[in-house]
């Protein structure tokens, strides 16, 4: 059983960006895995929950707690779906960086650049073999 993590910028999140991030996710997915988000109404979290019932593919949603942790709160969930998945696949946009960034950043720090996979926009998907942890960018 795997841990998918789906993030993504809220800037991406139009039909073709929630098509790409569900085919990266049939490339990998396998019965009994389950979806990690972080709770957000666009992008790649959004698509995350839509698959999610789709599918009927158990979720775990870390969403950020504002009146507690203030500006912070949006880091420390990205902390929580990094530290918490197996494997990332994120919707970047090319014009920003934040949340996203911030997210990806955290998970190739913690599985170590040596172990994982960019599989950037027009590479085949098929050639990302899941044995280590694998980013996954769409």
């Amino acid at each position: 059983m795997k841990k998918i993590g789906i993030v993504g910028s809220r800037r991406r999140n139009n039909k073709v960006d929630f098509m790409k991030v569900a085919r990266a996710l049939s490339k990998i997915y396998e019965k009994e895995d389950q979806l990690v988000s972080g709770g957000c109404l666009k992008g790649g979290d959004n698509f995350t929950e839509v698959i999610a019932k789709e599918k009927g593919i158990p979720i775990t949603i870390y969403y950020p707690n504002w009146k507690e942790n203030g500006t912070a709160a949006g880091f420390i969930r990205n902390t929580e779906i990094a530290n918490n998945s197996d494997i990332l696949i994120a919707c970047v946009a090319k014009d920003r960086k934040g949340g996203t960034e911030d997210t990806i950043e955290k998970f190739c720090k913690r599985v170590n650049s040596k172990n994982f996979l960019y599989v950037a926009k027009g590479e085949r998907l098929e050639e990302a073999m899941v044995e280590e942890n694998v980013l996954i960018l769409v």
